[in-house]
């Protein structure tokens, strides 16, 4: 009996071996030439996606939840069952989303074809926003592109974890970084005039850009110019303008 322990523990290793195989198989789906399909086994946080034909390969184990997404299809998921396994003949099929058009609306005007004439004949609704009709309204200026992109890539299941594993979040992060150290270099260069940082700084006309740049490597500067601190700006630019100087040995 002692010796048969041993032996037991072996087949439950085996067994648990083979459990951690692959899930492989092909999509099935209208027009699906062209298109790649994400594959994300959520369980392992891994992810992948089809090829040309809707061939796909992804590490699996019996009871891992594996979600196929893509914004023409719908969504489906897939408990990963013991069957499944080590086999490649295992069939997904998507169902194309319906898309609903909106009802298009069509005026009774005549027009000519002039446009003086024809901008005469077309009513003009005034302006009218919630501050206007003194309901509650938010001054918040409104996000630029990247950002919107960066929401767009955060929210929702699946898409945060599918663009964290393929990097499209970190990229659009580093994007964002470098529009915000634009902002900062060109709010700096309008501070003052040209002359000021030639005659002033000592700074050439053509490095005042790589000075601003220089400058906005330090904190400080960032708390400068939101707050519009021009006389603590003046002696930063003309004590960051010696270093800049011995830096570039000018």
């Amino acid at each position: 009996m002692i010796r048969l322990v041993p032996f037991l523990f072996i087949l439950s290793t085996l067994h648990t071996f083979c459990q951690s195989e692959t899930l492989e198989g092909m999509i099935l789906a209208d027009s699906l030439q062209g298109y790649a399909i994400n594959i994300v086994n959520f369980t392992k946080e891994i992810g992948t996606t089809n090829d040309e034909k809707g061939f796909f390969k992804i590490p699996a184990s019996q009871g891992d939840s594996i979600v196929f997404s893509s914004v023409q299809y719908e969504t489906l998921s897939l408990i990963v069952e013991t069957k499944n396994l080590g086999r490649e003949n295992n069939k997904i099929r998507l169902t194309s989303k319906v898309q609903q058009l909106e009802k298009v609306k069509i005026s009774n005007i005549e027009l000519s074809g002039n446009l003086n004439s024809d901008s005469k004949n077309i009513e003009i609704l005034p302006f009218v926003d919630n501050k206007i009709l003194g309901l509650p309204f938010s001054d918040k200026p409104q996000p630029t592109l990247i950002e919107r992109r960066i929401y767009t890539a955060r929210s929702g299941i699946l898409e945060l974890p599918i663009n964290y594993l393929n990097g499209k979040l970190k990229k659009l992060k580093r994007i964002k970084a470098l529009e915000d150290l634009d902002k900062i270099v060109l709010k700096g260069e309008q501070t003052f005039d040209t002359v000021f940082f030639i005659e002033e700084a000592g700074i050439p006309e053509d490095l005042i850009s790589d000075f601003m740049y220089y400058c906005a490597e330090d904190d400080y500067f960032k708390d400068l110019l939101v707050n519009t601190k021009r006389l603590s700006l003046l002696e930063f630019f003309k004590e960051k303008s010696i270093a800049y100087k011995a830096y570039k040995k000018i």
